[in-house]
């Protein structure tokens, strides 16, 4: 949607597995016409091919495509772990298809066509990465792409960016489960705006959830431990006003940093 909103491309091409996901799409005006089938007539039509799919079925995919086409092109994808996505297609790719590995930071908990909306990408941060093997001239379009739909570009390689991601959104995901199962079931009538926000996130996609923290264990097992010796440290202030208002400040100034 973004992309043809902002005349990005001069044709979209979308694939889904579901039919009406199809015709809702084009009905929306998401793309010009798509299928349920990965076609080679429009895959061996296209200069850039995005795949938003869930880390586990990236390189299945991407290995598919490959076996379907013949011509040179850009290949993308939006998943959220990096390292082992970009290290598996640089080694198997054919020379002739140029991957770039992506994340936009965007989205919701929400998923699914009726979810999707042309803005969602404006001032998010856009991660792209790069590795001693990425094409410089593929680098630079799909840095364009994010940019012309809005976001914010970050250049970064595979592994630096699974150790932020852990910090800024896969540990901070598994804290609001663990808040989200933290009370008792009578306490939950009382749930206001507070626990709501901070645990907005819990109702994401189990099972994509599931495969982001196995691919990114190793960085969520470490950035979880800087949690709990943090959570840890709070603990040992209560009681201790001056000491805990330190923290409390330094966290709201920060938070309002972001805002």
């Amino acid at each position: 949607m973004a992309l043809r909103k902002g005349r990005v491309a001069r044709r979209v091409i979308g694939f889904a597995r579901h039919e009406k996901t199809i015709r809702r799409a084009i009905a929306r005006s998401a793309v010009n016409d798509g299928d349920t089938e990965l076609c080679p007539d429009w895959l061996g039509q296209s200069d850039l091919v995005v795949l938003a799919v869930p880390p586990d079925e990236v390189v299945r995919v991407a290995l598919q495509v490959a076996r379907l086409t013949r011509h040179s092109f850009i290949l993308t994808d939006a998943a959220s772990v990096k390292g082992p996505i970009v290290r598996s297609l640089e080694k198997i790719l054919p020379p002739r298809i140029r991957f770039i590995g992506s994340h936009p930071m965007a989205g919701s908990e929400q998923s699914g066509i009726e979810a999707a909306e042309a803005g969602l990408f404006r001032g998010a941060a856009c991660v792209v990465t790069r590795t001693a093997r990425t094409n410089t001239s593929a680098l630079r379009q799909v840095s364009r792409m994010w940019k012309q739909v809005g976001g914010r570009v970050i250049v970064t390689d595979p592994k630096r960016h699974d150790e932020l991601v852990a910090q800024i959104s896969h540990a901070p995901h598994l804290a609001a489960v663990a808040l989200t199962l933290l009370p008792e079931a009578s306490a939950l009538p009382l749930a206001g705006g507070g626990f709501i926000d901070a645990t907005r996130i819990a109702a994401s996609d189990p099972q994509m959830w599931e495969q982001i923290c196995r691919m990114n264990r190793k960085e969520i097992r470490r950035t979880l431990s800087r949690l709990i010796s943090g959570l840890n440290r709070l603990k040992g202030t209560i009681g201790r006003g001056s000491e805990l208002r330190v923290n409390l400040r330094q966290a709201r100034a920060r938070r309002r940093r972001l805002q």
